[in-house]
């Protein structure tokens, strides 16, 4: 019992540290779909520079809440 969680806490490291990356990765593209949009005209341009921003706020939360708890970053 012990054994499987001494390797569990490797694999949610593993894990935190690959949402972490993701979750850059898809603010990236967000804001570089939020910056191309910006530049086009038309309805539909529109509705996609506002689901850019939403997709962005999404992953900025999400971003977020991954670094929320760590222990390391705590002021104290």
């Amino acid at each position: 019992m012990g054994d499987a969680i001494a390797k569990s806490a490797p694999a949610r490291r593993e894990r935190l540290r690959r949402n972490r990356s993701l979750a850059k990765t898809g603010m990236v593209a967000a804001m570089g779909a939020l910056v191309l949009t910006g530049f086009l005209k038309g309805r539909n341009a529109r509705l996609s520079h506002v689901v850019a921003g939403v997709a962005l706020l999404g992953l900025s939360y999400w971003h977020h809440t991954l670094y929320a708890n760590d222990p390391r970053r705590s002021s104290g």
